[in-house]
């Protein structure tokens, strides 16, 4: 299948170039900065990868924050895909408000994995494409440069001072910052890294941006507690009432009131008014709607109960065989999750583990907004994942941590993370351990699903419940 495909995208104009047995490039001829990786994972799964990376003599920051985020937002508006963005810092400069280059991974629906077997995750990858052939093909008019006007580029204008300085009373005066004005295209950028937050003022672009975010409005919007949640295509993301909040007031620092468009990615959130693109730099992925969705779900509990009923979940695991099938399901969830490699059981559910049930390889650089040039976009991590259960008909309610073997199972093994998955609660003196060896900050990272975040998955994927409804199913309405 992946050899079919990549003789659809050579014979649309790509290149495709083998660079070892397990990477292949592939680029546009004509626009070397623009580049794209397929990495093998493991025998099903393909890992995509875009990287944009400017060579200028001048500094091109503004360069590589703008126009990977552009395309990206036609993508995103058009319900193709969101997008999750690794910027790559300029060690050789030191200032760490530079960008070198900029990493872009293509999230939901592809959850940054291409199975090899799935025609349907080649297609979404070949629209991608397809949409980068087109933006490359029209990139002039879209960011507004023209071909009779050289480039000028520059770190200080009355223009530039004056727009700065708007935006420096707002943050204050001490935080880092890069700002230059460029002229073709015409365009003035500011970035602070300290504050999350590149922002540019192009009329050109804003227009372009906030008449591609009209047309394409047919996604939904769900008012939550703290953020709202954008549906588009089943591309489900976050904007937070802060962030905006935020971007409102900058934008009006900017003498500019006109209304926001806003378009919501993994990390990133774009807020277009008519002059200005602000780009804040926040989780608003699927993580923050699994959030969003829990505060959604304590505000709304009442109401859902009385006018709907409460679809809950039941729990069916009465041996030790179903609790070795429980660990059969959370290995196939954690199969989806987008920061995972790949996951195996570590041994038969009639032999002994040592304390681990699963064991993943897992990208410790996923919840990275940076990384330093020359260092690779994805770092590989081991991660040990226990897995406790409750049998139904069991007098606790809760796992604690006399249940939990997890400090000897870190210390006998060294992971670089760790994660507990119950099918109850956890109690609140294990939540804290958990949470104080997290802030030790020895591991990578650590993390602990009770059943709610369980349940909430399989609602997410009805096949995966399919095959295990003998242990868990929908509650029966009385």
């Amino acid at each position: 299948m992946i050899e079919e495909f990549l003789e659809r995208i050579e014979e649309v104009g790509y290149s495709v170039t083998r660079r070892n047995k397990n990477q292949v490039f592939i680029g546009l001829d004509c626009c070397p900065q623009w580049r794209i990786f397929l990495e093998d994972i493991d025998d099903e799964k393909l890992l995509p990868v875009f990287y944009y990376r400017q060579t200028r003599i001048e500094e091109v920051t503004d360069l590589h924050a703008i126009v990977p985020t552009v395309f990206t937002a036609i993508s995103k508006s058009r319900g193709l895909s969101s997008f999750r963005f690794l910027g790559e810092q300029n060690d050789f400069s030191g200032i760490e408000d530079e960008l070198y280059g900029m990493y872009w991974f293509p999230a939901q629906p592809l959850n940054e994995r291409i199975r090899k077997n799935s025609e349907q995750d080649f297609e979404c990858f070949f629209n991608i494409l397809m949409d980068l052939y087109m933006f490359h093909m029209y990139q002039g008019n879209i960011l507004g440069a023209v071909s009779y006007c050289p480039e000028d580029f520059s770190f200080d204008s009355p223009e530039l001072s004056v727009w700065v300085d708007k935006i420096r009373d707002l943050i204050g005066e001490d935080e880092s910052y890069v700002a230059n004005i460029r002229m073709n295209p015409k365009w003035l950028f500011f970035r602070s890294f300290s504050r999350d937050f590149s922002v540019f003022k192009s009329t050109h672009i804003a227009g372009f941006l906030k008449d591609i975010v009209t047309k394409n409005d047919t996604g939904d919007k769900i008012a939550g507690v703290g953020s709202n949640v954008q549906i588009i295509n089943d591309i489900r993301t976050t904007i937070s009432f802060k962030d905006e909040v935020f971007a409102k007031d900058l934008i009006v620092k900017l003498g500019d009131a006109s209304d926001l468009k806003v378009i919501s990615q993994e990390n990133q959130l774009l807020f277009i008014s008519d002059h200005h693109v602000l780009i804040k730099y926040t989780n608003c992925g699927l993580e923050s709607v699994a959030e969003e969705k829990e505060l959604i779900r304590l505000r709304q509990q009442k109401e859902i109960s009385l006018l709907f009923g409460d679809q809950k979940f039941e729990w069916n695991i009465i041996d030790r065989k179903a609790s070795g099938e429980f660990e059969d399901l959370i290995l196939e969830l954690l199969d989806r999750e987008p920061w995972v490699f790949n996951v195996k059981k570590v041994a038969p559910t009639n032999q002994g583990d040592n304390g681990r049930d699963l064991i993943c390889e897992y990208d410790m650089l996923h919840h990275e907004n940076r990384v330093y040039k020359g260092d690779k976009s994805n770092k590989l991590g081991k991660m040990i994942i226990q897995c406790k259960t409750n049998l139904r008909h069991s007098k606790k309610s809760s796992i604690g941590i006399s249940d939990v073997d997890m400090p000897s199972t870190i210390f006998n093994y060294r992971p670089e993370g760790y994660m507990l998955v119950v099918n109850t609660q956890i109690t609140r003196d294990l939540t804290e351990m958990l949470e104080r060896q997290r802030d030790r900050k020895e591991q990578n990272t650590i993390l602990w699903w009770n059943a709610f975040d369980v349940e909430d998955r399989l609602r997410k994927y009805p096949d995966i419940l399919a095959r295990y409804r003998h242990i868990v199913d929908y509650a029966q309405l009385t």
